[in-house]
């Protein structure tokens, strides 16, 4: 039964066998305050349920004195129950995104309502074929999704494209500025190796000063624990490292033009000077985002990213780390689509 404080309750019952004349068979009378086969109260069951929305399971045994297994499974059949069906007629906005589980599971992919801020779908691997039994429930519940946000996988991109021609492809823009980051730490890398050994002493640690935000950098009374005077160094050094920084300075500010015609133009003087630049990786992102062009700017128009699906991700890591990883794999794909539903502080 419920707990009274600390003290565990316990409650003897004696239930009586019914014969029946007609069939000859034996049954046990239903009781009121108990499920079938069941050594627990419902009024026991729904505190459990209530508790596991603050708590972690280990800390809910402890307080009604159940086994773990007995917590876990009453609160696994109670979201098979709540999540058997997911109602997407309304969903008109969402985020697709991957989450890499560890060696053993490898990677899921996470499709996650905007609006409503839930987990719509949990699928199994990455890119287009995680997303097949989405597709089928999306088209049965007869949604009219308008915009979709994803990051640069061409597997997501053509995925979207076949299965909502109507809605608006959105390109992620943290995933574009990263995507841009990781040539500009190979370019650095390859600056660094070609350089002599009082250029390398000025590049050796100029990684993350070149891919922080210039508002982020910290001025130190010292010069060489100044930021800016050592990334200005870092710069001054290498013209082709200096124009690919600015050249990344412009395509973090291209989201904050006042208007879609403004950033239209922005973008494309853009590819224009890094076409003509000289330098290989800004001639790559110039062909690249030649092609992304149109999915960039419908950001105008739909202002979404995946930074709700990258949020989740997060709790998601917290969740594994709470329980020391989940053996059934169900319960942990019913835990991601009731994360929203949680209240429990997701830390440590």
């Amino acid at each position: 039964m419920l707990p009274v404080g600390n003290t565990k309750v316990e409650m003897s019952v004696s239930i009586p066998r019914l014969h029946c004349n007609d069939c000859g068979s034996i049954r046990q009378p239903d009781l009121p305050f108990a499920d079938p086969k069941k050594h627990y109260v419902r009024a026991l069951k729904r505190y459990v349920i209530d508790l596991c929305r603050l708590a972690s399971i280990r800390d809910v045994a402890q307080i009604t004195g159940l086994s773990w297994d007995t917590v876990k499974d009453i609160h696994k059949e109670y979201l098979q129950k709540k999540y058997k069906s997911i109602n997407l007629k309304t969903v008109r906005r969402i985020a697709i995104d991957e989450k890499y589980l560890g060696k053993k599971r490898k990677f899921i992919t996470i499709v996650f309502d905007l609006d409503m801020g839930r987990v719509i779908h949990v699928g199994n691997g990455k890119g287009k074929d995680a997303l097949k039994g989405f597709w089928k429930r999306l088209k049965t519940s007869k949604a009219k999704i308008k915009a979709v946000a994803t990051d640069m996988a061409s597997g997501y991109i053509f995925a979207v494209m076949d299965n909502l021609p109507k809605a608006e492809l959105v390109l992620d823009h943290f995933h574009l500025v990263k995507w841009f980051n990781e040539k500009l730490t190979r370019l650095r890398r390859q600056m660094f190796n070609e350089a002599d050994l009082i250029g390398k002493k000025i590049l050796k640690g100029s990684r993350w000063l070149l891919l922080k935000c210039p508002e982020n950098l910290k001025i130190h009374s010292q010069q060489n624990k100044d930021e800016r005077y050592r990334l200005q160094q870092a710069l001054e050094l290498n013209q082709p490292l200096a124009t690919a920084y600015y050249m990344k300075e412009r395509l973090r500010l291209l989201f904050e033009c006042a208007s879609e015609n403004n950033a239209r133009t922005e973008l494309y003087n853009w590819i224009k000077e890094a076409e003509s630049s000289g330098i290989r990786i800004l001639k790559e992102a110039a062909r690249q985002l030649r092609i992304w062009r149109r999915l960039i700017l419908n950001w105008y128009k739909y202002p979404i990213s995946t930074g709700k699906v990258e949020a989740a991700n997060r709790k998601i890591g917290t969740l594994q780390r709470n329980a020391y990883g989940y053996r059934d794999e169900e319960y942990l794909m019913l835990r991601i689509y009731h994360l929203h539903k949680s209240n429990y502080s997701l830390t440590g």
